[in-house]
């Protein structure tokens, strides 16, 4: 319940996130994906770009871009929040050993890419795993990049699905979609 997206500049301008998740079937594969969403950064929309949450401006009425915001101040910020961790985990019913399921994981991290800006800082501890729980034959390869997709649009559900609590704006508050 305590999931924030936007917190560069403290979380007086972050947005209410939370848990969200996405699959996909292709014939018998199944590739799913769940993720807490506890961002530093921004949330886009894999599909079309478009900005759903993260660091909001003086008024709380739209975004700021915090990637922008990194770049002004390059020297560096002081003290910048670092209570984030966006954590997930990809699971398929494609048959993978563990070395091969680590690799999923780390395709997955695609999907973070994907949607979080800017991801995997310092500030964040940012971390995928992924587990096989079936027999069916499939190309790794094939599975990574779903577990890419699906991970992207976990985390769009994750910021669409929240609820404005504690203060935090949502999404749908906002009227942001």
């Amino acid at each position: 319940t305590g999931a924030t997206v936007g917190k560069y500049l403290g979380t007086d301008y972050a947005m209410k996130s939370g848990l969200g998740s996405y699959a996909v079937q292709i014939g018998a594969l199944k590739v799913g994906a769940i993720v807490a969403v506890n961002a530093l950064g921004d949330i886009f929309d894999c599909d079309n770009g478009q900005q759903l949450a993260g660091l909001l401006n003086e008024k709380k009425d739209a975004f700021r871009n915090t990637e922008s915001q990194f770049y002004d101040a390059y020297a560096g910020i002081r003290n910048v929040f670092t209570g984030n961790t966006t954590i997930g985990a990809i699971i398929t019913n494609g048959k993978f050993d563990k070395v091969q399921m680590k690799k999923v994981a780390a395709m997955a991290h695609n999907g973070f890419a994907r949607a979080i800006r800017p991801v995997h800082t310092t500030a964040d501890g940012d971390s995928i795993y992924a587990m096989s729980v079936g027999n069916i034959q499939a190309d790794l390869d094939v599975v990574g990049t779903l577990a890419a997709t699906v991970m992207a649009r976990a985390i769009k559900n994750a910021v669409l699905h929240a609820a404005s609590l504690g203060g935090y704006p949502s999404a749908r508050e906002l009227c942001i979609k």
